[in-house]
């Protein structure tokens, strides 16, 4: 797809701690910097891809009337297919211009359903076991490498240690300070083998990109980013 570019991209203002601030919000702000960002209008707008909430309520919330709509949820992963399924829209020429929003009140919980009142097999199988999230699902997965491919528990806590090193040099990040091998395995133990600073930080906040033809990637204020694969 090396005819598709993004061609606006921001975060939301403020990250982290935001009690004042309802998910929806964090969408909106998110996607009001991204088209600051290309220079465009809500009214510029006509695809738009989300995940966790509603694509419908968010483009509502914004004024949108999309042509083209995707919900695709699967998690974490959601967004990176948003960028691939509105590649296909927009080479299909279903719309020309599209808007991906991800916000997550994750820390506040400010207009998110509390935790638990999820239905479904996950509900109803998983959860009661304490099976609910990336820390207890991924351990048999980790484990499994762990064992097929030699690695270590200070290997895998080196990847806390370096992570936390990059946001060391970023600063929007909520942890800045380093941290050793040593802190990461005396740090409290979530679900083997994982411990708390290998676990990923719940906060407030979102981001969102903006995607359109090569053709019109010149158009924008910014040097595009094109879309090589997916």
């Amino acid at each position: 797809s090396a005819g598709i570019a993004v061609v606006g991209a921001a975060e939301t203002t403020e990250l982290g701690r935001l009690p004042g601030i309802s998910q929806l919000q964090l969408h909106a702000d998110a996607a009001l910097n991204a088209l600051a960002d290309a220079g465009l209008e809500v009214a510029d707008i006509d695809g738009f891809a989300t995940a966790g909430d509603r694509p419908t309520d968010v483009a509502h919330y914004l004024g949108i009337t999309p042509h083209w709509v995707d919900g695709t949820s699967v998690g974490g992963c959601s967004f990176m297919i948003h960028v691939r399924h509105a590649a296909a829209a927009i080479e299909a020429g279903l719309c020309e211009t599209v808007l991906i929003t991800h916000a997550e009140s994750g820390r506040s919980r400010v207009g998110v359903a509390p935790w638990g009142a999820r239905s479904g097999l996950a509900a109803q199988f998983e959860a009661p076991y304490g099976v609910t999230g990336p820390p207890t699902m991924f351990t048999i997965p980790a484990l499994r490498f762990m064992a097929e491919r030699g690695v270590s528990h200070e290997q895998l806590a080196m990847v806390a240690v370096v992570q936390r090193e990059w946001a060391g040099l970023n600063p929007r990040a909520t942890y800045r300070d380093p941290i050793t091998v040593d802190d990461v395995q005396e740090s409290r133990m979530i679900a083997y083998p994982f411990h708390l600073l290998e676990c990923c930080l719940v906060t407030d906040g979102g981001g969102a990109l903006i995607l359109t033809s090569a053709e019109r990637a010149t158009d924008f204020p910014h040097p595009p980013v094109f879309v090589l694969g997916h």
